[in-house]
């Protein structure tokens, strides 16, 4: 079984695992008994998992390297299927995916998803691309970490899919690969020019093509602008040329969709109608509208946070631009003018200002390399080389390590929810930290144009510097909010960070997690004591999204429900674990 292979089954597991096998309680932990004879060999270590499935593949086991606290796995074997009335078989890649979405159509009492079943395969295909090219150059820390993203989201069924583009041009512009490319240009009439914001668009022009006036467009999107009736019609009347591929080369981050260069003070969200994961990354009018009047409207709310909370920082989005060409072709259907707009919308970033230069994406550090090491656990194994010759422990080493990292993270962010009404998405691809000394010293927090509000802190006369329709997109419900924070700081960013940083060290993972209880008791009084954290440290359960139910049943990401998890996070108060070198 390949790399690719393996991978791609870890995450379906993952998922199918939590979403459907043991909500329904069909897994067997530490399972004995009827088992294949190649699991119950001493030679493959690891724990074996046994699923109950159904006709006609009645069992499902494998071995794990490793089980996390939320039920989180490292696949350590192929999968074994017993069919109705047969013995143990191995089950290939392509048939344990099958089986597997064949179960939850029965538990489900749908068909098949054949849809996912493809997007499965485009992802599994894609990181094996990934996989036989070359090995990412190093430009500097930021663009070498965004772009050591590999295999992805852990839970989710396709990280790697991407439909709607060619693989030769998936491999020029897709950050695993190292990819750097010039973007597509457009000599524009300035009256066609739609800013929001500060102006930045020319400097970036000047910057990156050394003239300004000129409008860029990611290399994916051109042939889709290049074939819009309005856009033949404004380049007949001179209003707009493409003039191709030029300038300096930017680099993908991990969003695939966002662009850096060291040069630019910004980085450039731009859009693409292609389906990445969950959703087509293009960028609608009422985002770029959102992103930047969010910008303005929470700048005092975010400084105060940052001022209280030293290390923390909230990226901010304070530009946003697009063309329009309404007038250019007025028998154009109003969802033309609309898609060619999208296809001009970017968002401009704020780059990292910092004078660290030990920088990391989180997702790649909580994240498995080629060999199947995880990145964090070897990161801190050589640090905790290091700091033993000053007499420190291992374990006492990686305790401190996350503490320093939630210390940084967790105040702020529910900090922002519970006292000011401000929903952040702040999960790994969306956490960037620095370290110094080894240590997290500084964390940043992206994608202000997700983030949400809750209307009882903000109604909607604070709010007037919005839409109707940005407002509707921004509000939630505190309900909502305290969910999206809980699964996105707690499920998707820190669960999975302890997973890893405690990989090789036995023991260690439940008392990383009562370090975490110790943080959120302490600082429960200053946040207001909010009855959703008082319940989560009485054994209330976790939200976890349902990224593979979302896809299975075709919802749009908004729409994404949650599964419910047990977890170790109870109220712990032991004051040996409050000293701290952060």
């Amino acid at each position: 079984m390949s790399q690719a292979e393996l991978h791609s089954l870890n995450h379906l597991l993952n998922c199918y695992l939590r979403e459907f096998a043991v909500p329904h309680q069909l897994v067997d932990w530490h399972a004995q008994g009827d088992l294949p004879k190649a699991l119950q060999s001493d030679l493959l270590e690891g724990e074996t998992v046994r699923i109950r499935t159904a006709y006609p593949v009645l069992k499902i086991a494998f071995k794990v390297q490793a089980r996390g606290a939320l039920n989180q796995i490292k696949l350590g074997s192929k999968l074994f299927a017993k069919p109705m009335g047969k013995p143990w078989q191995v089950l290939s890649t392509q048939a344990a995916i099958q089986a597997l979405l064949e179960h939850m159509a029965m538990l489900t009492q749908t068909e098949p998803n054949v849809e996912l079943q493809a997007q499965i395969n485009n992802s599994l295909q894609n990181m094996q691309r990934f996989l036989n090219s070359t090995k990412v150059p190093y430009l500097n820390a930021l663009q070498h970490t965004e772009q050591s993203l590999l295999w992805g989201h852990p839970f989710h069924p396709s990280p790697k899919s991407r439909s709607g583009v060619q693989p030769d041009e998936l491999m020029n512009c897709s950050p695993e690969v190292g990819a750097a490319f010039q973007l597509h240009w457009f000599d524009i009439d300035p009256a066609l020019l739609q800013e929001l914001g500060k102006p930045v668009i020319n400097k970036v022009s000047e910057v990156l093509t050394g003239r300004g006036g000129l409008y860029p467009c990611h290399p994916w999107e051109v042939n889709l602008v290049l074939g819009s009736r309005i856009y033949q019609q404004a380049n007949q009347k001179k209003l707009i040329r493409h003039l191709g591929p030029l300038g300096k080369v930017v680099w993908p981050t991990s969003s695939v969709r966002t662009l850096y260069h060291p040069e630019l003070d910004v980085f450039l969200k731009c859009s693409i109608h292609v389906r990445l994961t969950n959703c087509i990354r293009k960028n609608a009018w009422y985002e770029l509208e959102s992103a930047v009047g969010m910008t303005e409207l929470l700048a005092p709310t975010f400084e105060q946070v940052e001022y209280r909370h030293p290390g923390f920082r909230m990226l901010r989005e304070p530009s946003a631009c697009t063309l329009n060409l309404n007038q250019t072709y007025t028998a154009a259907s109003i969802e033309e003018t609309v898609n060619l707009q999208e296809s001009f919308g970017i968002i401009f970033r704020e780059q990292l200002r910092t004078q660290h230069s030990d920088i990391h994406m989180a997702g790649s550090l909580a994240a498995w390399n080629n060999s199947g090491e995880s990145q964090l656990a070897l990161r801190l194994g050589e640090q905790a080389e290091q700091a033993a010759q000053q007499g420190a422990g291992k374990a006492e080493f990686i305790l401190n390590w996350l503490q320093c990292y939630f210390k940084l993270l967790v105040p702020g962010t529910l900090t922002l929810l519970f006292k000011h009404g401000v929903v952040l998405e702040p999960h790994l691809q969306n956490t960037v930290l620095a370290t110094s000394n080894g240590l997290p010293v500084q964390v940043w927090i992206r994608d202000l144009e997700g983030t949400k509000l809750i209307p009882q802190h903000w109604p909607h006369e604070r709010l007037k510097n919005l839409s109707e329709r940005a407002i509707a997109s921004v509000h939630y419900s505190a309900d909502q909010g305290w969910k999206r924070v809980s699964y996105c700081l707690l499920v998707n960013n820190i669960a999975e960070m302890i997973f890893h940083a405690c990989q090789h060290t036995p023991g260690l993972e439940q008392r990383a997690w009562q370090h975490l209880a110790t943080l959120l008791q302490n600082i429960l009084h200053e946040l207001g004591e909010p009855q959703a954290l008082s319940d989560l440290l009485q054994g209330h359960a976790l939200a976890s999204k349902n990224n593979l139910k979302t896809r299975l049943f075709r919802k749009a990401d908004r729409l994404s429900d949650y599964t419910f998890l047990s977890h170790p996070l109870i109220a712990h108060h032991d004051k040996q674990t409050e000293e701290t070198a952060c």
